[in-house]
């Protein structure tokens, strides 16, 4: 059967296998000052049945990476088994199902595998029935798939409309690629530092693990003392990291220019407005949330209170400005612990934080309507307001973390396994980390060379109050243990996660 110009198109490693080195995706990574390899790459496997999604903010790097997979696949399979198509201009499921159909039926070996990659699906409206239809009349047996997007719903309803349809997998098939952690900006970035990772084995969770579970009980293990030797590097990456996020693309255009291009800063903006229109929002509506998210960034407030100073009329019109946010992977939240119900106290105050320092600069850059690179320079000039995003970079990554710790991955939900808390005398702890059980973990963030008695009464607070016995303060530069509380710099935690 002869095959459709524009699949062939998409596809140019049918007609020459070096063509997948001259796509722009894998060009512009081998130009790059960040060549990031993501460790989600390795958690694919490629000889069963699986529909897998693969989400995550825009801009990140999801078709590059699915580019990269694919050089690496048709360096073992034929070229022709491997089929990649941008859903950008399919207008309907039914034409979904074709395009795919069109595909299998020119693939003259069926009974070997497939390997198919459809990129943004998130533009098909309905695409969970296309993939329905094509499972339910055995068009995906042998076949191997992978669909991206940008937005959590659609995971959320691949769940409920594709029940049983995703193949049998002991991991979670939604996987979720987010800018660099900082393990791995620092990794990548310096050398010397990455062959520490390698040296001290941390690079498998299996170690990284076993640290993160020995300072919970109180115990610094060898390896983040050994680590430690390595602050000077850490401490100036993490310092970049504040300006930069984990983006490669941000990252690289830092690199190379000691700036970052308006430009960029606009792309970012761009692509969230993008995605709020999509969504049926007010971009005049969006500028508003967001201000009032950024002027009170880390602290309880609740919907009423970001409401405060908006033309907003309703706080459940603001609850669904920052859950579609969230859902965009931009935002996240985290309830007050109740220590009663050893869960989430939904009604009270919610502390909200970005996901990633380069989208906060971003989006303050235009809610203000400042110089974005500038203007972000001198944010991080003040020693409070460092402290402020530093406390967004711990969130987000406890909340990864809590992922990797979780026992139930398919039905990981983080506000249920990460909580700030405040105790009956006005102290609060800035994260309260679910281990297992009823086992929580206090954790701190005070960005500060010296630690005081005083710094450590939220957390003692808190033990007194529940089970806990141990607790972590994540400082500037300090490394100690006092009784049960473990000190150490948040660049070497961050390392760990």
């Amino acid at each position: 059967m002869s095959v459709p110009v524009e699949l062939v198109d998409q596809n140019p490693w049918w007609r020459d296998k070096e063509a997948i080195q001259r796509d722009k995706y894998i060009v512009a990574l081998s130009q790059s000052r960040v060549p990031w390899d993501p460790r989600l790459k390795y958690e694919f496997q490629w000889g069963k049945d699986i529909i897998y999604t693969l989400r995550g903010p825009r801009q990140v790097g999801k078709t590059t990476l699915i580019m990269d997979m694919i050089r690496g696949l048709i360096e073992e399979v034929e070229p022709r088994r491997v089929f990649y198509y941008t859903c950008n201009l399919v207008d309907s499921p039914k034409d979904l199902v074709q395009t795919v159909s069109s595909y299998l039926d020119s693939v003259e070996y069926r009974e070997r595998r497939v390997y198919i990659f459809l990129d943004e699906i998130s533009s098909v409206r309905d695409w969970q029935r296309a993939i329905k239809h094509l499972v339910d009349t055995g068009k995906l047996v042998n076949a191997t798939v992978i669909l991206t997007g940008s937005h959590t719903l659609d995971i959320k309803r691949a769940y409920e409309k594709l029940p049983g349809r995703r193949g049998v997998l002991e991991d979670v098939p939604d996987k979720v690629l987010l800018p660099m952690k900082f393990a791995e900006y620092a990794e990548t970035l310096n050398k010397e530092v990455g062959e520490a990772f390698h040296k001290l084995g941390l690079r498998p969770w299996l170690t990284r693990g076993r640290c993160i579970l020995s300072i919970t009980r109180g115990r610094l293990p060898e390896e983040v003392k050994e680590l430690a030797l390595y602050g000077k590097e850490l401490s100036r990456l993490f310092n970049d990291y504040t300006l930069t996020g984990g983006t490669p693309k941000v990252i690289d255009e830092y690199l190379r220019r000691g700036e970052i291009s308006e430009g960029v800063y606009r792309t970012y903006v761009d692509v969230v407005l993008g995605d709020i229109v999509r969504w049926n929002k007010r971009e005049s509506y969006l500028r508003q949330v967001l201000s009032r998210v950024i002027g009170t960034l880390g602290n309880p407030v609740g919907w009423n209170t970001l409401k405060q100073g908006t033309d907003i009329a309703s706080h459940n019109t603001v609850a669904d400005y920052v859950d579609t946010l969230r859902d965009s992977f931009v935002l996240l939240y985290m309830h007050c612990f109740d220590a009663s119900r050893q869960g989430p106290a939904y009604q009270k105050e919610k502390r909200v934080y970005f996901t990633d320092p380069f989208f906060f600069h971003a989006l303050r850059a235009w809610v203000t309507g400042g110089e974005p690179f500038p203007g972000s320079e001198e944010f991080l000039k003040s020693q409070q307001n460092v402290g402020i995003l530093v406390e967004s970079v711990v969130a987000a990554h406890l909340v990864r973390l809590a992922f990797r710790l979780s026992k139930q991955k398919q039905l990981f939900d983080y506000e249920n396994v990460v909580f700030y808390w405040r105790g009956k005398k006005g102290r609060e702890v800035d994260f309260v980390l679910r281990l297992n059980g009823d086992h929580h973990l206090p954790i701190e963030v005070k960005y500060q060379s010296e630690i005081g008695k005083s710094d450590r009464f939220g957390i003692i607070d808190f033990t007194k109050s529940s089970k806990s016995e141990t607790g972590i303060i994540l400082s500037r530069d300090k490394l100690e243990v006092k009784g049960k509380i473990v000190t150490l710099p948040v660049w070497l935690f961050l390392t760990l996660v």
